[in-house]
């Protein structure tokens, strides 16, 4: 763990926004500080990817596999996959080549490739990286964006679903994004939106929080300022993702933090993901997401022809 100072501004002049465990393993103490001159939050002190290897265990969310999936999740996955690719090609015509970035255990990539595209991906984490690779036969490489160099303007798009976040210098990643993109190449990122009304809600038990694996969180300005910092014209920001299934994830952290037994209020938790109550709360989610107010917000950005 290291003292740091904000990744945007450079200033070390930071407040409180909260501190705990793991939100995850419930292991640990992380702190997360807010820079009073840009807005940034993050994490300070901050671990090492060393230290960061820990806190990925294989029941990370994202490391979930297609396999260890059924019935209404498995079913969840697919249509979240659609409505990714479908709000993609929004903004691009036809098809391309693709770079997923964080690319976890590449059913994103499988879902493009099956729609025409030409995919990769990078995959910081050896045991999802190998699976993408044996599962579906996919081009991912181990390790960081700046670890695989891949060669300048390779790609067609570049997306990074959930993962600037979790990042250690968000300005050299969308530096080297801009590098590897061909001119009028398109970039996708989401992230969580701390302005959201969950955010509020649930306060430090907010799943966007997602302390340490979250080093830096985003408010929706300064995303757009790092964007077009590294060279890029935002075409919209967009909220799309994150409905019933997210909310439960910041329940379940606030219930850790109650006397009640876990072994109690899990099948409560697990029989609350269904569909009688996704359709009641669907209106509500929609709401949110045309005030981009809701947990994911997702911004398109276009490099300059």
């Amino acid at each position: 763990m290291k003292h740091v100072r904000c990744n945007y501004c450079g200033q070390d002049d930071a407040e409180l926004v909260n501190a705990g465990p793991d939100m995850l393993l419930n292991a640990g103490h992380f702190t997360l500080v807010r820079c009073r001159r840009c807005g940034l939050i993050y994490q300070n002190p901050q671990p090492d990817l060393t230290e960061l290897a820990a806190h990925y265990p294989d029941e990370y969310p994202r490391f979930i596999t297609a396999g260890q999936e059924s019935g209404l999740n498995r079913l969840s996955a697919d249509h979240a996959l659609a409505r990714q690719r479908q709000r993609l090609e929004r903004h691009w015509e036809g098809n391309g080549r693709l770079l997923d970035v964080g690319c976890a255990t590449g059913q994103f990539l499988a879902h493009m490739r099956t729609a025409g595209w030409q995919v990769a991906g990078v995959e910081f984490s050896p045991q999802a990286a190998a699976f993408a690779r044996e599962q579906y036969g996919l081009d991912v490489q181990t390790g960081t964006l700046e670890e695989a160099a891949f060669p300048a303007a390779s790609f067609d798009v570049v997306t990074l679903w959930d993962v600037l976040e979790h990042v250690q210098d968000p300005k050299d990643t969308l530096t080297e994004i801009a590098r590897i993109l061909r001119p009028g190449g398109l970039l996708v990122v989401s992230t969580p939106n701390p302005t959201c009304v969950e955010a509020r809600l649930f306060g430090p038990h907010w799943i966007g929080w997602e302390r340490p694996r979250h080093l830096h969180i985003f408010p929706p300005r300064l995303l757009r300022r790092y964007v077009e910092d590294a060279g890029f014209v935002v075409e919209s920001l967009e909220s799309f993702s994150g409905r019933l299934s997210v909310t439960l994830i910041s329940v379940a952290y606030w219930l850790k933090t109650t006397k009640i037994r876990e072994d109690k209020w899990q099948p409560w938790l697990r029989a609350a993901y269904n569909w009688p109550l996704r359709l009641a709360t669907w209106p509500i989610y929609r709401l949110g997401e045309a005030l981009n107010k809701t947990t994911t917000m997702t911004q398109f950005a276009r490099l300059p022809e």
